[in-house]
């Protein structure tokens, strides 16, 4: 690896020719650098860098570029900025078909937060304390006049799971710099300080409806058209897009009474999905405001059994479907969707939760997500002494730890309950003592 220092300047000699070693005080002095070959082209590459002051600079930064060389930690990336960096990164994860709400948040991330910040570097200069102090900034407390935010909420600071989404867009992004040799490290890789660590006190325990809440609730949405879907959200603990996404053809037969998750219906907007994403897979047509799609994970793609309460429902709701099936006759636009519109065109997800807030505040119960119905699904199936790697399963987890971290104060109730049931072995045989 070799490579040598020049200055640059506009003094020519008598014939005209570019003075190689002018000693008057201006101009800049550069360095360039012989990198190899390109594996890709075989070419040679020389890399050239200018407008350091001094010829000790050039020489310094020379050396220090040879030194990367040498140890196999050089890279090019060709001068590439970082906000041109996301905004083909972000056009690679559209074109490989990534997930359209993972997509989303990363592109809502880098236009509020990485292009303003760090979009004028190169690539190369980014340093770990770059990341650091744009994470601390988003981490400090709020401005008290910033406006609400989109769902009329405000807040006094972001919760630290915030502050780490946005850690992980940058973390995503230089690692695909990294694998295409852009860089030659990572630097939001690893524990950053600039993160708070999350609270570990019991206030943030979700609320949970009791079992007697449940079936309040669900004897309480008996005549609403959509009442089998409750009782699957219940009793299965199906997410809202899996619940808008099931068809007939996803359900067992009565000799293995279960279901298959193979399609969801996720709410989006025009702006989030290009137009072949946005094409119905069943019909080929686009559903504004809804996007059928397969699960994003391979965890999400699994076989859920059905409780006898969710198959009895499900048979209500066939009948029903069947009636307006009829009424609409030759116009009824049939998806095999199990829940639907009475046209038979798939569900505003959107809208579904909704209406499950107007029947939750019309029963006068503990307010509660629709999402959250799968805490107590998990609760029933953790009292009826289903193992937790088969809870797991049934919910879509990728592994038994992030339903153990998900569900910790379930898990520490029916663990109460289970160590009092087994002290209860040794307790009956001694003799009872009245209380002092």
């Amino acid at each position: 690896m070799r490579g040598s220092v020049f200055k640059r300047c506009q003094c020519r000699d008598a014939n005209g020719k570019r003075v190689k070693s002018c000693r008057k005080p201006h101009g800049s002095w550069s360095y360039t650098v012989d990198a190899g070959h390109a594996p890709a082209s075989g070419k040679r590459r020389q890399i050239t860098r200018g407008g350091f002051k001094t010829k000790g600079d050039a020489e310094e930064a020379l050396t220090a570029e040879l030194a990367k060389l040498n140890a196999g930690t050089w890279t090019d990336d060709k001068g590439t900025t970082v906000g041109a960096w996301l905004d083909q990164w972000l056009t690679e994860l559209v074109a490989a078909d990534r997930a359209v709400k993972t997509v989303t948040n990363y592109r809502t991330h880098v236009r509020d937060c990485w292009k303003p910040q760090l979009g004028h570097m190169l690539l190369r200069e980014v340093r770990r304390g770059h990341i650091e102090r744009v994470l601390a900034a988003l981490a400090a407390p709020l401005d008290a006049d910033r406006p609400s935010g989109n769902i009329g909420r405000r807040i006094t600071r972001r919760s630290p799971a915030t502050v780490e989404s946005y850690r992980k867009t940058i973390r995503a992004a230089l690692a695909a710099a990294l694998r295409r040799e852009l860089i030659a490290v990572n630097p939001a890789l690893g524990r950053i300080d600039a993160i708070p660590r999350p609270a570990t006190s019991t206030d943030d325990e979700p609320v949970m409806w009791e079992p007697e809440d449940t079936a309040r609730f669900l004897e309480h949405v008996l005549p609403d058209r959509l009442s089998a879907l409750y009782e699957l959200a219940a009793y299965a603990g199906l997410r809202r897009a899996e619940l808008c996404g099931l068809r007939w053809s996803d359900i067992d037969s009565e000799d293995t009474p279960g279901l298959t998750v193979r399609l969801t219906n996720i709410a989006v907007t025009r702006k989030e999905v290009t137009p072949e994403q946005a094409r119905c897979p069943i019909c080929g047509a686009e559903h504004v405001g809804r996007l059928l799609k397969p699960p994003k994970s391979r965890a999400g793609r699994r076989w859920v059994p059905l409780a006898a309460p969710a198959l009895a429902a499900l048979a209500r709701h066939r009948v029903a479907q069947q009636a307006e099936r009829d009424l609409f006759g030759v116009d009824y636009d049939d998806h095999d969707l199990v829940f639907c519109r009475p046209d038979g065109t798939p569900l505003r997800p959107d809208r579904v939760t909704v209406e499950f807030e107007q029947h939750v505040r019309a029963c006068g119960l503990p307010v509660i997500r629709l999402h959250d119905t799968r805490h107590g699904a998990c609760s029933l199936m953790l009292a009826g002494g289903v193992p937790i790697e088969v809870v797991q399963m049934i919910l879509g987890h990728a592994g038994p730890e992030v339903t153990r971290r998900i569900y910790k104060h379930m898990l520490r109730r029916e663990t109460a309950k289970q160590v009092e049931k087994a002290s209860k072995l040794l307790t009956r045989h001694r003799p009872k003592r009245k209380a002092s």
